[in-house]
């Protein structure tokens, strides 16, 4: 099951058993992450999410409370999450594998060589924590925007920085076994020594290869999808 989708059936749980009633206020996101062993943006997903839906409230400076709906409404609430999660899930999918080919592809001719020294640091500080068994989904996201910087093209990396927030929820669902990390460390190192010699075509094939298995993934396309 991808972090998401467990959130989500966490907090409907929650809901169904009375743990959370009408008119309480959800615990901070960060106590939520730690609660339920996922990562704070799966959780902003899955209260964002319920939020389009109606189950819960954001109320400006004050919190998430949740509000008052039937049962059947209810669960019908949290079906229209998950589709409309997975939905965005394809659309961000989508846009990357439009995107970040090509951008490599202009990292290639346009990195420096303090921006290609950037990237080996990245990757070294990526396999450094994933010997460690920490986290290292802060370090991925740093390495595609580095190349997106590299890039030249100041509208493509503003445009990559802005939907930031939506790419790491296709990130932090990929992210979600030992073999996945190595396999993302893999393809960035594979990617730095095609930027380092200058080889832009090289360089897109690398990224489209990278964000095919990224998609296989997260839509469930490969043999351990489903965790």
């Amino acid at each position: 099951m991808s972090r998401f989708k467990q959130t989500l059936a966490t907090l409907q749980e929650m809901i169904d058993s009375g743990q959370l009633s009408v008119g309480d206020k959800l615990p901070p996101e960060r106590t939520l992450a730690e609660r339920l062993g996922v990562s704070r943006n799966s959780v902003r997903e899955a209260i964002r999410a319920l939020a389009e839906q109606g189950v819960l409230e954001s109320r400006q400076g004050d919190g998430t409370y949740v509000r008052e709906q039937d049962e059947a409404m209810l669960r019908a609430s949290f079906e229209q999450a998950f589709a409309a999660q997975a939905k965005r899930l394809e659309d961000v999918l989508q846009f990357r594998r439009m995107v970040e080919p090509d951008m490599a592809a202009l990292a290639a001719a346009n990195a420096t060589e303090r921006e290609i020294e950037e990237m080996k640091i990245l990757v070294f500080d990526q396999q450094r924590r994933q010997l460690a068994g920490a986290d290292d989904t802060d370090l991925d996201e740093a390495f595609h925007m580095l190349l997106a910087r590299a890039s030249g093209n100041e509208v493509l990396a503003a445009a990559m920085a802005a939907l930031a927030d939506m790419v790491a929820e296709s990130r932090s669902e990929h992210l979600q076994s030992p073999r996945r990390r190595h396999d993302s460390l893999e393809s960035h190192l594979r990617i730095i020594d095609a930027v380092e010699k200058r080889d832009a075509t090289a360089c897109k094939r690398l990224m489209e290869e990278h964000l095919e298995r990224i998609e296989a993934d997260v839509l469930g396309a490969a043999p351990d999808a489903v965790q």
